[in-house]
């Protein structure tokens, strides 16, 4: 839950406060819908309204928060097609950065990689799913990076948070978790090899695959209201 903040890190109030209030919404302490309230925010948090003001301004220029006429600042509640856009945006993304990284990753990053995935095994045999999920992100990450395209990776990372909510609801079972892994596995094998055509054909795939779970979970959800 959210308390009082301790302020020894040299940073800007409202980053604080922005940074623990998209942890409460991408974990779930937050659910989506709900209204955020500037002055009770403050009163938790034991700052003043002005930078709780700021960090929901960050958060809205994120796409997390809205505002809106008569309710005031609420977590954005995604429908599918705003999931399903945002999706394509990441693909498209992710294709171009991963194509790039097959001519500009270096053998370090290429092991760093291995590393997260045979660490993302062995945490998913032991049925560690935290780990599990930090360790595919820590995957995706090398290889973003190693794509050298500073403003690519930027808004990868805007819409990977924007997604963050949901990215769990595609590894929500053991076989899709496997599958996951093996994914993953090909497309590091397909940069290594320098194949760029491959390389962007797989993420493209994979992609696709944790879209379509996550359309289905969202369908059948609001099915069951």
């Amino acid at each position: 839950m959210l308390g009082a903040l301790r302020l020894e890190e040299i940073r800007p109030i409202r980053e604080i406060i922005y940074d623990r209030l998209k942890e409460a919404i991408l974990s779930g302490e937050i659910g989506d819908g709900e209204r955020l309230i500037e002055s009770d925010i403050a009163e938790r948090l034991n700052v003043s309204r002005t930078p709780v003001r700021e960090a929901f301004r960050m958060l809205e220029s994120d796409g997390i928060l809205e505002a809106l006429p008569r309710r005031g600042v609420v977590v954005r509640n995604m429908a599918v097609d705003d999931i399903v856009e945002i999706y394509r945006i990441r693909q498209a993304l992710e294709v171009m950065a991963v194509q790039s990284a097959t001519g500009r990753i270096r053998p370090a990053e290429i092991a760093e990689a291995r590393m997260h995935l045979n660490h993302a095994e062995q945490n998913l045999a032991r049925h560690d799913y935290n780990s599990f999920y930090a360790d595919n992100e820590r995957f995706t990450n090398v290889l973003v990076r190693a794509s050298r395209m500073p403003r690519t990776i930027q808004l990868i990372g805007t819409y990977r948070e924007q997604l963050a909510r949901f990215r769990r609801i595609t590894l929500s079972s053991d076989s899709r978790r496997s599958v996951v892994v093996g994914e993953h596995r090909a497309i590091l094998d397909a940069v290594e090899s320098r194949d760029a055509k491959l390389a962007g054909s797989l993420v493209h795939a994979h992609l696709d695959a944790a879209l379509a779970v996550c359309v289905e979970f969202f369908t059948q959800e609001r099915s069951d209201v």
